[in-house]
């Protein structure tokens, strides 16, 4: 099978390249699109059969792609902005919204037709009731930029599905974190272990009760290959571990770890969430149950890497 990954270099499509090689040698030639030509950490990889460096906004990259290249799926997991910093909506609509409804254009010109998707769980449905979990079919009020153009794509992929028999397959993902990570802004359990290990000072925004669900990237890497491999498509499905954290009790465990590690409050980010649960039941319906790293597990996992990469 050949696939377009769009975003292959960024932390979930690194860990998608990564699971490919582990777990399906010689199945998968991945094209990879990204606006590095290698690897900016030097990671390497056996299941990229070439990498396209380009500008997601500057539809000709693409398009120079489309029209030479048949997929037979498009994964896209590229994004230029993360809630903390989609305080442009103009930037957001024009570097991410626009250029996926030209990438739909294309993929109907060009005769392709799967794409997944990858959304947000956390910044699509906006704040919720403490003792509810979202659904699928719930209303989606976004606070942030990023979460208001994520639901317009959506919305977009869907449309093309009922135009032009496009068929996608959007994953509403929660808050992810594992190994392969390398932002100091977007993924805070990482970002926390990160400067819990370069001993550097953690801020907490707000007073750090915020309830979010944390799935370990691996466990999303497996999940999205069984439903790849089931060939689920034209559904909209939440991927959630089930597992709701406070930041407190991460940084309590990033404590346990590292003892000297230290953290400061700070003003409250108007654009967080401070409760999301993930209803999974239409994800287990389709591939069963489902053994989820536990929380603890991950973030050791985690350490492992960061300690033998280095990095901070």
């Amino acid at each position: 099978m050949r696939i377009l990954l769009l975003g292959g270099f960024g932390f979930i499509g690194t860990n998608i390249l990564k699971h490919i090689d582990k777990y399906y040698p010689g199945k998968y030639s991945v094209m990879v699109f990204d606006k590095f030509q290698a690897h900016p950490y030097g990671v390497s990889f056996n299941c990229i059969d070439s990498v396209y460096t380009g500008d997601f906004a500057d539809s000709f990259s693409v398009r120079s792609i489309m029209k030479t290249h048949k997929f037979d799926l498009i994964i896209h997991s590229l994004s230029s902005t993360v809630p903390v910093t989609s305080n442009n909506a103009r930037f957001d609509i024009e570097s991410n919204l626009i250029p996926t409804v030209e990438l739909l254009n294309m993929m109907v010109e060009y005769n392709q037709k799967k794409i997944i998707y990858i959304s947000s769980g956390g910044a699509i449905y906006g704040e919720s009731d403490p003792n509810c979990k979202h659904k699928e079919s719930d209303e989606a009020y976004p606070r942030s930029s990023y979460g208001i153009v994520k639901l317009a794509a959506e919305k977009y992929l869907f449309q093309y599905a009922l135009l032009y028999k496009i068929q996608p397959l959007v994953l509403r993902l929660s808050n992810p974190y594992g190994s392969f990570h390398y932002s100091d802004k977007q993924g805070i359990t990482n970002v926390a272990i990160s400067s819990a290990f370069n001993n550097k000072e953690f801020d907490v925004w707000g007073t750090g009760d915020s309830l979010k669900d944390y799935i370990y990237i691996e466990d999303f890497c497996g999940i999205l290959f069984q439903l790849l491999e089931k060939q689920i498509t034209n559904k909209v499905i939440n991927i959630g571990s089930g597992q709701v954290l406070s930041l407190k009790q991460i940084l309590a465990e990033i404590k346990i770890i590292y003892p000297q590690f230290f953290w400061k409050y700070t003003t409250a980010n108007i654009f967080d969430i401070t409760h999301f649960e993930l209803d999974t039941s239409e994800l287990i319906s389709i591939i069963g149950e489902y053994t989820f790293t536990r929380f603890r597990d991950g973030l050791n996992l985690t350490k492992l890497w960061l300690e033998n990469n280095q990095t901070g």
